[in-house]
C-alpha cells in the first residue's frame, strides 16, 4: 500500500455492497443526470467503485477517476473494464 493510499476496508466494503449500487429506485436517472452534458476530459475525484462509469455520455472522450482506497479503486478498476 502506498502512503498516499486511504485504507478504511470496512467502510469500503460496506460502501460497495449496499450503498455504491444502482438499486433501480432512480439512481441510475440520477447519476445520468448528473454528467449529462459533458464532453472531452472529464476527472473524477472519488470514483468509489466506478457506479457512474456507465453513465458517461459518449461526448466524454476522456475519463480519468481518482480513488485513494485500494479495495474501492480495483472495482473501480473492474467497472471501467465493463465498460469498454
Amino acid at each position: 500500500m502506498a502512503a498516499t493510499d486511504l485504507d478504511n476496508p470496512i467502510f469500503a466494503r460496506f460502501y460497495d455492497r449496499f450503498l455504491g449500487r444502482d438499486r433501480s429506485r432512480g439512481e441510475s436517472e440520477l447519476r445520468a443526470e448528473l454528467v449529462a452534458g459533458l464532453t472531452g476530459r472529464v476527472v473524477e475525484i472519488g470514483a468509489g467503485n466506478g457506479i457512474s462509469f456507465q453513465h458517461y455520455p459518449r461526448s466524454v472522450s476522456e475519463l480519468l477517476a481518482i480513488e485513494p482506497q485500494p479495495y474501492l479503486r480495483d472495482a473501480a478498476t473492474r467497472a471501467a473494464a465493463a465498460c469498454e
